[in-house]
């Protein structure tokens, strides 16, 4: 018998003659929480991809159970109880709760769908997550961190024997993700195999048993987690010794760019006023569901306000009805749901980044790609982006790197102000701290940046003011940041 559930040995894998894994190795034991690490496009999901049957590996071979065998489909991966949560939200919103959860996995009596039965098994299944809501609803009407634990709900359907979570935190508040490593170390002791991808690396220390470390698709090594410190990890996956985003102390502009005065949304937010300022960084703070991102959803008119509300551009009264309108006024927008609303995926990185912008590129009516394509990479070099050219797919970039060309595409529009929705939710160390850095150039040039983050230490490292949110209410104002610490903030937004 062997000591692994899964082995994965010497798998390779190339795309465009690009080598996106180079002969790497995995191990995962019964029963164990198993972190999988690196920097984005380092092939983590590459790799994961191959073992569920998602990507057909070059070269190389699968063992499970000291067994060799083959994984050409997503449903040979099924069929061997190996099941990965992605990290992009992939439900289908306009059915219900129970119908996602058990979506090609169906209960069945006598060959029809047993709703009952569903309904009862979808509810088991939550509570598990310490989640109870009507899974009857429609799963459009659920938050992102919901949606992420109703997906999670799915996997479990399968009752796997390996279990991949690929940043499952991402959009769970501390409580949450809490209860969700509390059902993590349940499955570990009835003998469920899990791989656990994070970049939160405090998550990995304590709840994690060994890691795999990955860099440029290849392997790095593979530790004990109790061998292992925090820096470790970071110069393991970095190569190198990675510097931490440090809080720059900055002088702001007086100048309003942006005011909104008593903006409604009714079930949303109430009563909401604030102004920003020309080159300023203001953080957005508050827990997960607090009205932060339907804030500046509304703001840059992809929700409505209601008719009393009033929004100012330079001082002069401004109506944004649609986001065609924040864009002409100079706003640009980073959703924090890259996948559904931050790119078009079968579209290249050049016309992503571009499109914003082929309105100031033409030239007699038509549009200059010998000018789209020098800007696309002048941003390509100067932003860092991994790519072997323009033209790649940006659905096959990593998380970093597709978040590197959505500030690209704002930047190359010449926008006054950008909103950020969690910049960097899902992206390692590294990529972190140059999107941080990036933030900063945007600011120092005399844009007005809104950081909404769930990440408190993102927000103090970052913000040079900080807007406190909850229930949809402002309740105040942070100015003097360089002394805030964490509990600071969360003590005015409970207030």
């Amino acid at each position: 018998m062997s000591e692994f559930v899964i082995e994965m040995k010497g798998i390779s894998k190339s795309f465009s003659g690009v080598k996106a894994l180079n002969n790497v190795d995995l191990n995962i034991k019964p029963g164990e929480i198993h972190a999988l690490l690196g920097e984005n496009g380092a092939g983590k999901s590459t790799m994961m991809n191959v073992l569920t049957g998602q990507l057909i590996m070059d070269d190389g071979q699968i063992f499970m159970d000291g067994e060799s065998v083959k994984i050409s489909s997503p449903k040979d991966a099924f069929e061997k109880n190996i099941v990965l949560v992605p990290q992009e939200l992939n439900l289908i919103q306009d059915v219900s709760i129970a119908e996602n959860i058990f979506l090609g996995n169906e209960r069945q009596k006598n060959k029809l769908v047993n709703w009952e039965n569903t309904e009862k098994e979808a509810i088991k299944l939550l509570k598990l997550l310490n989640v109870e809501i009507d899974v009857k609803q429609k799963v459009k009407k659920l938050s992102a961190a919901y949606q992420q634990l109703v997906s999670i709900a799915r996997a479990l359907a399968y009752s796997p024997r390996v279990l991949i979570l690929d940043e499952p935190t991402s959009v769970l508040t501390n409580r949450e993700a809490k209860t969700l490593f509390a059902s993590m170390q349940r499955l570990k002791k009835q003998g469920t195999s899990m791989v656990f991808i994070t970049h939160h690396l405090d998550e990995v220390l304590s709840e994690a048993d060994r890691m795999t470390i990955m860099r440029d698709g290849q392997f790095v090594k593979v530790a004990e987690v109790k061998n292992m410190t925090k820096d470790d990890i970071i110069n393991s996956m970095a190569g190198r010794t990675v510097k931490k985003t440090v809080r720059v102390k900055r002088k702001i502009s007086d100048e309003v760019f942006f005011e909104a005065q008593n903006l409604n949304r009714t079930g949303e937010f109430e009563d909401v006023s604030f102004k920003i300022y020309k080159g300023e960084i203001l953080g957005v703070a508050g827990l997960v569901g607090a009205g932060r991102s339907e804030i500046f959803k509304t703001v840059f008119g992809i929700t409505s306000k209601e008719p009393d509300g009033k929004t100012f551009v330079d001082g002069k009264k401004v109506e944004i009805r649609n986001p065609l309108d924040a864009i002409k006024l100079g706003m640009g927008y980073v959703s924090e749901e890259r996948r559904h609303d931050g790119i078009t995926p079968g579209m290249s990185i050049m016309e992503n980044m571009m499109l914003p912008s082929y309105d100031q590129i033409k030239e007699k009516g038509l549009i200059n790609f010998k000018k789209a394509d020098e800007i696309t990479d002048d941003y390509i070099q100067k932003f860092k982006i991994k790519t072997p050219n323009r033209e790649v797919l940006i659905k096959n970039l990593s998380g970093g790197n597709q978040q590197k060309v959505i500030v690209a595409r704002w930047m190359a529009k010449g926008i006054k102000m950008l909103i950020m929705d969690e910049p960097t939710r899902g992206i390692d160390v590294n990529a972190k701290g140059e999107i941080h850095q990036l933030v900063r150039e945007l600011a120092d040039h005399g844009v007005a940046v809104v950081v909404i983050s769930s990440e408190m230490e993102e927000v103090l490292a970052l913000a040079d003011r900080i807007m406190v949110v909850h229930k949809g209410k402002i309740r105040g104002y942070i100015e003097d940041v360089d002394t805030t610490t964490e509990e600071d903030v969360l003590k005015l937004a409970f207030q």
